[in-house]
């Protein structure tokens, strides 16, 4: 018995904890998508700085080239430049060469003076050069520094068929340094806007994107680079160097907010891939990602749950621990009362429990003292009291009066009414005379249906009698279900109801039919009137209250008792076997209920 209760407690302190795992493993799961999702507002927050600052580079870069190409002796000195180069056809003079090579000095001397100038507002410029259609260069730089006409030839960004209006790199034949961008922008005769007349080029220090990298390097394991949609211009910064990764195609999924898991370098990577903000304004095509690895975030994460964990299997084994002692004291101490109480129930009187403490068990065990010692004393209670309850049967069957002793009355009554020339009177009384017979048929619960329908031509005579023939009735019974047996008393409430509620407030006169048949596998008794019929929320209540299958204190004292009456002893007779069903007003005036029984009942 012991163990039995134990392992019940066991289960019953096992299962609480069980699903307080299954608690423990959703909270573990979210704190890891938690953890992931600030990973990835991180990241989210890390490329917008970046993409800010950058965008800033490149805004400057923008500024400084859109005042220097409208400088006037930029203009003049590469139209007039562009022009030498469509007449180059031309045989020179000696007097043509000299003034050819003055005008180029003047134009170096002028050139340099408005580069230096330029160059000087932003110290982090290595070289700011122009270079003319005809290849002259003209630069301005405080490095050792040199654009030979190779270099031209073998540029990418000086290419004719470069659209990007800005295009970078970081290893064009023109960059020459491991640590600087060389940005180019086409120049535009400003009486010529179709016609390029020469190039800006900038040659800029690192320094300061690999500030801004190194500042937002949040997590350590990033990877920052900028790229445009043409290819041309890539660059990739690991936290240690910049590299152009040439030949390499990043395979981006998404460019947004959302963060696509990329394979670069032989690592997984967390990356971010949005429009630098300079670019929308300017249309460059240039993007920035931001990726981080997916390495880390995974012992980031896995850190996490690990910790969770081990905290949680501590806390469980010590719930546990507990759950299991608690059992075990628990099962002892409900032991001591099932044992006691088996023991009470095999009567063996003066049984009582002792167990101390405050606790509903030792609450339980004081009641079942106090109840065994009033069992007890009701026992020997019941004993006295049966004494006397078979003394007062002897005392009531020695005055009990015979049924017949009624029925012999009635009779005498009817016949003293014949004498007395009163046959209303007479037949009156034969009718209850005969109800009664029915009513008491020897003590048995049910009659035929034979018998239900011969009660209910005597009920409905007494009230012709009563009523003075305010109406008619009409009984119907088929001979193929006479004998079929049935409650008593089921349909004279149903005649009663028909009586007092529909007949008597018909000021003509009413008609009762009464029926019973076959149909089907069903018997169909049936009890109509032509009275007044109900109103829709009075059939509604009546319907409802039939459904319901309750008794409720005012259906005991009001109308609606013989119905119910009917219906609850028929359900509890019958069972699924049975339906009632009212109908009233419509097309046909008063009321109609039909009783369905199964006829293999």
């Amino acid at each position: 018995m012991s163990r039995t209760i134990f392992i019940k407690l066991l289960l019953l302190l096992l299962i609480p904890n069980l699903l307080l795992m299954f608690v423990i493993q959703q909270l573990t799961d979210r704190q890891v998508q938690q953890k992931a999702s600030e990973i990835h507002n991180t990241l989210l927050g890390l490329e917008h700085a970046v993409n800010r600052e950058i965008g800033s580079l490149f805004g400057v870069v923008t500024t400084l080239t859109n005042q220097l190409i409208i400088e006037p002796d930029v203009q003049r000195i590469l139209t007039s430049s562009w022009r030498d180069r469509l007449a180059q056809g031309e045989s020179p003079t000696p007097d043509a060469e000299l003034r050819k090579l003055q005008t180029l000095y003047d134009n170096q001397a002028a050139m340099l003076s408005l580069l230096s100038r330029y160059r000087l507002v932003w110290t982090n410029i290595y070289s700011l050069a122009i270079i003319d259609t005809q290849g002259n260069v003209y630069l301005s730089t405080a490095q050792n520094y040199q654009i030979y006409p190779e270099d031209i030839l073998a540029s990418r960004l000086l290419k004719a068929d470069f659209d990007d209006p800005l295009p970078w790199s970081v290893n064009d034949a023109l960059t020459k340094e491991s640590n600087m961008i060389t940005i180019a922008r086409k120049i535009y005769g400003t009486t010529m806007p179709q016609q390029v007349i020469g190039h800006v080029v900038i040659n800029l220090s690192l320094n300061e994107i690999q500030s801004s990298f190194d500042t937002y390097n949040y997590f350590g394991n990033m990877i920052f680079g900028l790229y445009d949609a043409s290819g041309k211009g890539r660059m990739v910064y690991d936290g240690r160097q910049f590299s152009a990764e040439e030949g390499e195609v990043l395979p981006f999924a998404e460019i947004g907010d959302r963060q696509s898991d990329v394979s670069f370098r032989g690592s997984s990577w967390r990356m971010i891939v949005k429009r630098m903000e300079e670019s929308s304004a300017t249309g460059m095509r240039n993007y920035l990602f931001v990726g981080l690895d997916n390495q880390y975030i995974h012992e980031q994460t896995k850190a996490i749950s690990d910790s969770l964990k081990y905290g949680y299997a501590i806390f469980l084994i010590v719930a546990l621990g507990v759950s299991l002692f608690g059992a075990t004291v628990l099962s002892r101490r409900i032991g001591r009362v099932l044992k006691a109480m088996r023991q009470f129930g095999k009567k063996q009187w003066g049984t009582r429990i002792t167990i101390r403490g405050n606790d509903e068990i030792s609450i339980i065990g004081n009641t079942f003292n106090s109840m065994a010692s009033h069992i007890e004393d009701l026992l020997e209670d019941v004993s006295v009291q049966q004494h006397l309850k078979r003394l007062f049967e002897l005392r009531v069957l020695e005055y009990q009066i015979n049924p017949h002793f009624l029925y012999n009355t009635l009779d005498t009554i009817h016949w003293l009414a014949l004498d007395s020339n009163q046959p209303q009177i007479s037949r009156m009384v034969e009718g209850l005379s005969k109800l009664f017979r029915i009513i008491l048929s020897k003590g048995s619960e049910t009659i035929t249906l034979r018998e239900e329908f011969e009660m209910i031509r005597i009920y409905l005579d007494i009230h012709k009698i009563r009523l003075e023939d305010r109406f008619d009735y009409e009984l119907r019974l088929a001979p193929e279900v006479q004998e079929y047996k049935i409650s008593k008393i089921v349909l004279q409430p149903l005649v009663e109801n028909a009586l007092l509620h529909g007949i008597r407030r018909l000021r003509t006169k009413g008609m009762i039919r009464v029926s019973g048949k076959m149909d089907g596998s069903w018997i169909v008794l049936t009890v109509s009137d032509n009275g007044v019929g109900m109103p829709e929320e009075v059939l509604a209540s009546q319907r409802c209250l039939i459904d319901s299958g309750l008794w409720e204190e005012e259906v005991m004292s009001g109308s609606s008792y013989g119905m119910k009456n009917v219906d609850s002893r028929l359900k509890l007779m019958f069972g699924d076997t049975y339906r009632m069903n009212i109908e009233s007003g419509g097309p046909s005036p008063g009321t109609r209920i039909t009783i369905r029984i199964g006829a293999e009942q």
